[in-house]
C-alpha cells in the first residue's frame, strides 16, 4: 500500500508545474542569409557569422528540475528572476522591441563604419528603465517616448535635463508620452499626458547604482536617445520570432560582410554575442554559459563575447551579484572553441582578422591588431 501511494505521488508530481524556468543552450543562426540590402550593391559572402540563442522552458516538472541540477550546461531560474515584475507576455513583447532596436542600431553602426553619411533626427527621449519608489513607478513603462514636458518640446536629453533644472522636488509635471503601438512594437502610437510628482535623485529607497549623491528633482527613469536615421538605402534583417538585443554585434558584422567585396571570415566559422550601441561599443548579455556551449555544438571556430561586465544586479531586489564577466563565464564553460573578449566593433573585426579572416577593408594601414583573448 505504501509503495502504491509513493508511486502515485511520484507520477502526480511530474504533472505539477513548478514556477521555474529551465535555461539551456539554444541554436546558432547564420546572419548572412538574413540580411537584405535594397538600393545598393551587395556582395553575399560564403562564410558564416552566427548569432546564438538561449532556450527557456517555463513551468517545468520536478524531473526537469532534477535533470537541470545534474547537467552543467543547464540552469534553473525562478520565474520572478526571469520576468521581474512583468508577465511572461509583457517580457516577450519587450524582447521583441529590444530585438528591433538592436537591428536598427546594427544598421546604423555598420553604415557609419563603412563611411556612409546618415542624417540623424532626434525624436524624443525613450524610457529604458523605471525605478521603484519614484514618481514614474506605475505611470511610465519601458519603451515609452517622452516628447514634451509641460509646454516644452523634448527632442533629446539636453532638452529634458534643461527643463528639469528649473524644477523642485515635489513639483508636479506633465509629460507628453508616446505609448508603444501594440501592432508594431518598434513604434509609438497614441500620445497621452502623464502627470507625476518629482522625487529626489538621492532618495534612500533607490538602489545604490541609481541613487545620486546630490539632491535634485528626479522623474525616476533610465533614458536613452530616440532618433530617426535617414539611410542612403534600406537594410532589412529577418530574425523571425527571436527576441532580445544580444545579436546586435553579429548583425553589425554580417551587414559589413554583405556590403563589402571579398570574404571577411575567410572560412572561419564565427559566432558572436553582444549588444551594439550607436557608438560601436559592445555591451553585456545574459546566458553566456549556454551560448558558448551552443556555439561549440554548431562547430564554431571563434566565439566573440563582451569582455565586460562585473556590475550585475538582482532583477528583483537590485542587490549587487558576485558573478563573472561575460568573457570569464565563456572561458569557464567552453571546451575547444576559441573565445575572444571584445569591447568595440573594431575589437571584433581585429579578432576575426587574428583568427584568419580578411579585414583589410577596415584596417588598410594596420592589419596586425589583436583583441583581448
Amino acid at each position: 500500500m505504501v509503495v502504491s501511494v509513493i508511486a502515485v505521488a511520484a507520477v502526480a508530481s511530474s504533472f505539477i508545474p513548478l514556477p521555474f524556468y529551465r535555461i539551456s543552450p539554444g541554436s546558432v543562426y547564420d546572419t548572412i542569409g538574413r540580411v537584405e540590402v535594397l538600393g545598393e550593391t551587395a556582395f553575399p559572402p560564403d562564410g558564416e557569422i552566427g548569432f546564438v540563442t538561449v532556450s527557456q522552458t517555463a513551468n517545468i516538472s520536478i524531473w526537469q528540475w532534477v535533470d537541470a541540477k545534474l547537467d552543467r550546461t543547464l540552469e534553473i531560474k525562478h520565474e520572478d528572476e526571469v520576468n521581474g515584475t512583468q508577465t511572461a507576455d509583457e517580457k516577450r513583447a519587450q524582447d521583441r522591441r529590444r530585438m528591433q532596436l538592436s537591428k536598427n542600431s546594427a544598421v546604423v553602426v555598420a553604415l557609419e563604419r563603412l563611411g556612409f553619411d546618415l542624417i540623424v533626427t532626434p525624436l524624443g527621449v525613450e524610457v529604458s528603465a523605471v525605478f521603484d519608489c519614484t514618481g514614474a513607478d506605475g505611470l511610465l513603462g519601458t519603451g515609452d517616448l517622452i516628447v514634451g514636458l509641460d509646454d516644452a518640446e523634448i527632442l533629446d536629453m539636453d532638452d529634458l535635463v534643461g527643463e528639469l533644472a528649473g524644477r523642485e522636488i515635489g513639483d508636479t509635471i506633465e509629460l507628453l508620452v508616446g505609448r508603444l503601438d501594440p501592432d508594431d512594437i518598434a513604434r509609438t502610437s497614441e500620445t497621452e499626458t502623464v502627470e507625476l510628482t518629482l522625487g529626489s535623485a538621492n532618495d534612500p529607497c533607490l538602489d545604490d547604482d541609481v541613487r545620486s549623491d546630490e539632491e535634485r528633482a528626479f522623474i525616476g527613469i533610465g533614458t536613452s536617445p530616440y532618433t530617426r536615421e535617414d539611410l542612403p538605402f534600406e537594410v532589412n534583417i529577418d530574425t523571425g520570432s527571436v527576441g532580445g538585443p544580444s545579436a546586435g554585434l553579429a548583425f553589425t558584422l554580417a551587414i559589413l560582410d554583405v556590403l563589402t567585396d571579398g570574404e571577411m571570415t575567410n572560412g572561419v566559422n564565427v559566432v558572436a554575442t553582444g549588444t551594439i550601441s550607436r557608438d560601436g561599443n559592445v555591451g553585456p548579455v545574459g546566458g553566456v554559459r549556454h551560448k558558448v556551449v551552443a556555439a561549440e555544438r554548431a562547430d564554431g571556430d571563434l566565439f566573440l563575447v563582451p569582455v565586460c561586465c562585473d556590475n550585475w544586479a538582482d532583477t528583483v531586489t537590485g542587490e549587487p551579484l558576485d558573478l563573472p564577466t561575460n568573457y570569464e563565464e565563456a572561458l569557464e564553460y567552453r571546451d575547444d572553441i576559441t573565445v575572444v573578449g571584445v569591447a568595440t566593433l573594431d575589437d571584433a573585426l581585429r579578432a576575426i582578422g587574428a583568427a584568419g579572416g580578411d579585414v583589410s577593408e577596415f584596417f588598410p594601414e594596420d592589419l596586425s591588431g589583436e583583441a583581448e583573448g
